[in-house]
């Protein structure tokens, strides 16, 4: 049976386009559920608007080169296309020049839309009607189709329905993203008002500086009574909501409690507007559920609160969207804005943030304090906070803000400017007190060492600040060796339901166990040594962490000898570095523990798993070209014969790696090492690199050299071009020299 996406993949390169390549999946789903659909303006050789609507695993999807109109008496010519994955609804950035569709994409819309009637039957007849619910359509439409269009593709129309309250003529819809607030003018030309927005804020005088989590605190405010009028005050509505603060760094977002708890997985929907932002920032808001009436439903955003299993976050984020309402910046760019007043704070915020979408910039009066609570009370909203317009910001409760509520006839209190989510269990390190005792820490795990339970056990809490930086909240597998290296061994994935309160996990769906497992996230040492505990020796590692599983940290290129000479691992390895320079990547070696190497170049969450996995092969590839003695990607073992083995198959959705400072269950208990590039060279030998001594190489480096992996960032567009070019040239260079050895036979 043909993949719905066979059209949409043999029309472009995952090594030269941005776009993503997922799988299609046929969702099992009620005809009537709300699906995702997502509308995306595009700049291609015309400009046009992409019409997608989620369904059966893949986005149907239709060009209307003059837009969606909300007036019924409009008939918008819509061309069917190819089928486009799912994830392609969060896709907005440039596809280069050269590959299909080149231009600057937008997300434009995107919501959930509603089939009347069975979706199926209604495309197979050419007749389908639905209800849009998104930030900029809405109502009930209809697709009908015309003819069959030049070139075989089918021809409809787009109609909005009358007698709903978004039809009319006349009612023009805002040009912006719904995720980055961008124009598409603005993505095209590189540079817009967030970019100017931190030139703003260096000109008035914010310093370079990175914030950490302890820097940035949040500001509370001080109970107020009554409401007031007052030159120099900034008033802005206060929702049922909950306070967050939000990062985005390096394409990243993490969305912190007042508690400072990771929510990020709690809200994908507003996790992704902050990843598309254009330059890093931390910024200061609240986050509600909005009701089909437009206010915010406290009910919903708890029950939205209390979903802990990654499927169910993802449908609620398209039937229950949260959004975002931001009222303060704290960082820009780079720049520590925390001393700059109020008003120019929230000047360089309506800058970044969009007007409208999950996350969106929190609107204030000046002076008209009691004109602002008169209108929150007739809207049945939850308050005012009243803000010194001249005022810093600064961590702890201050005078400067006031938090003036309104009293509620329904009994139900009003939730405070400071109220805090409450995180699932799977997703919060709770805190009572920790006992992690050693059982059995006499048994001698490593018989010809004469390593024991107790000193593995020891070696991993002693290794952990130098360990934990690779776990942090990435999913866990282990290897448990309860008898030691000689006796059974099992892989565990699922955490045991007896495990302590304070050990956190994620929940994630298992294809192959057809049911959602808790993988451990390890946070500190006592978790790190209850693992051990457990008879774990090995931990192996997810490249993507609990907050964006989709999006991998790390590329990696396990180079396996098995039987071959380790001096031929050292040659690829440096052909590999070799590469990554000319491509302009950074990368970086460790040993495996056993007798190969890794060689991983940082992605900054910038590529998907399948991308990530495309890019290895790539890299993969090169490499074999350039030394087929020696190097190969034939991963059945008749075929490698004595050549290292370089798979890029641990790229994959789910895989892991060994973690760096982990132990190998081998003679000799081999550390998995993190390396400097001048230490990969013939002289390397990698079973010196032991429990007994990665402690101390660890505190001597004072670096660890493979921690740029974590946070890098690389032009990763540019490198991918300047491999396709390297290949065809390679390509057009072979093919030259296999006519010439033809010209000769004959």
């Amino acid at each position: 049976m043909p993949d719905r996406l066979d059209s949409y993949r043999a029309k472009r390169d995952p090594g030269r386009t941005p776009e993503p390549f997922g799988p299609a999946e046929e969702g099992v789903r009620a005809l009537d559920a709300p699906r995702l659909f997502v509308v995306q303006k595009h700049a291609a050789r015309r400009l046009h608007w992409d019409f997608r609507l989620e369904l059966g695993g893949t986005l149907r999807s239709w060009a209307v080169p003059k837009g969606p109109s909300a007036d019924p008496a409009d008939k918008r010519m819509a061309v069917e296309v190819e089928d486009h994955p799912v994830e392609y609804a969060g896709f907005e950035g440039l596809i280069p020049a050269g590959n299909y569709g080149a231009g600057a994409v937008i997300v434009w819309d995107r919501g959930a839309w509603r089939p009347v009637g069975d979706p199926y039957e209604g495309l197979a007849r050419g007749k389908l009607v639905f209800q849009l619910s998104g930030y900029k359509l809405h109502g009930e439409w209809t697709l009908v189709r015309t003819r069959m269009a030049q070139g075989g593709k089918q021809q409809w129309l787009l109609l909005k329905h009358r007698g709903d309250a978004w039809a009319g003529p006349g009612r023009p819809f805002a040009e912006e993203s719904v995720l980055s607030g961008r124009l598409l003018e603005e993505l095209a030309a590189g540079e817009g008002r967030a970019e100017r927005a931190v030139r703003e804020a260096e000109r008035l005088g914010a310093p370079r500086r990175a914030l950490s989590r302890g820097d940035a605190r949040l500001m509370r405010a001080e109970p107020r009574g009554a409401p007031f009028d007052g030159e120099g005050w900034l008033f802005e509505v206060k929702y049922d909501g909950y306070r967050l603060l939000a990062r985005r760094e390096g394409a990243r977002a993490t969305l912190l409690t007042l508690r400072g708890e990771d929510a990020t997985a709690l809200y994908p929907e507003i996790a992704r507007p902050l990843e598309t932002l254009p330059v890093d920032a931390i910024v200061d808001g609240e986050v509600v559920v909005l009701g089909p009436d437009g206010r915010p439903d406290l009910d919903a955003l708890e029950a939205r609160s209390r979903l802990a299993r990654p499927a169910d976050v993802a449908r609620a984020a398209i039937e229950r969207p949260a959004t975002y309402f931001v009222f303060d910046l704290l960082a820009l760019g780079g720049l520590d804005v925390r001393a700059l007043p109020l008003a120019e704070r929230k000047r360089l915020l309506a800058d970044l943030v969009p007007r409208l979408g999950a996350v969106r910039y929190a609107d204030h009066v000046e002076a008209r304090g009691e004109d602002l609570q008169r209108e929150v009370r007739a809207r049945g909203l939850a308050g005012v906070v009243a803000k010194r317009a001249d005022a810093p910001y600064r961590a702890g409760r201050s005078s400067a803000w006031l938090d003036i509520p309104v009293e509620r006839s329904d009994g139900h209190a009003a939730a405070t400017h400071d109220a805090s989510p409450p995180v699932p269990r799977a997703a919060r390190p709770a805190r009572p007190a920790r006992e992690v005792k050693v059982t059995n820490g006499e048994k001698v795990w490593f018989p010809a060492d004469g390593i024991t339970k107790a000193d593995v056990v020891a070696y991993y809490r002693a290794i952990a600040p130098f360990m934990l930086p690779y776990l942090k909240d990435r999913p866990l597998v282990l290897t448990r060796y309860p008898d030691g290296i000689d006796g059974k061994s099992f892989f565990q994935k699922d955490a045991p339901r007896w495990r302590p309160e304070w050990m956190r996990t994620v929940r994630i769906r298992s294809e192959d166990a057809g049911r959602d497992l808790d993988h451990f996230l390890v946070d500190d040492a006592d978790g790190l040594a209850w693992i051990a505990n457990l008879g774990t020796i090995p931990l192996h590692v997810w490249s993507s962490r609990a907050g964006a599983l989709e999006r991998p940290d790390w590329c990696v290129v396990d180079l396996d000898p098995k039987e071959a000479p380790f001096e031929h691992v050292v040659r690829i390895a440096r052909a590999v570095r070799a590469l990554c320079e000319e491509l302009g990547l950074p990368s970086y070696p460790k040993t495996t523990g056993q007798k190969g190497l890794h060689v991983l170049v940082p992605l900054g969450g910038q590529l998907t798993h399948a991308q990530s996995r495309t890019l290895g092969e790539l890299l993969a590839r090169a490499v074999e070209a350039e030394l087929p003695e020696i190097a190969t990607t034939a991963r059945a073992l008749p075929a490698r014969g004595e050549r290292v083995y370089l798979d890029y198959l641990q790229n994959g959705y789910g895989k892991t790696i060994a973690a760096p400072y982990a132990v190998r269950p081998r003679p000799g208990a081999p550390v998995s090492t993190p390396l400097r590039w001048s230490e990969v060279t013939a002289r390397l030998d990698s079973s010196r690199f032991t429990i007994r001594g990665a402690l101390g190489r660890a505190r001597r480096l004072r670096s660890d050299p493979l921690l740029p992996v974590l946070s890098g960032k690389p032009d990763l567009m540019a490198a991918l071009e300047r491999l396709r070019v390297r290949m065809a040239a390679s390509g057009a260079g072979r093919a030259r020299k296999s006519a010439r050895e033809g010209r000769t036979t004959r």
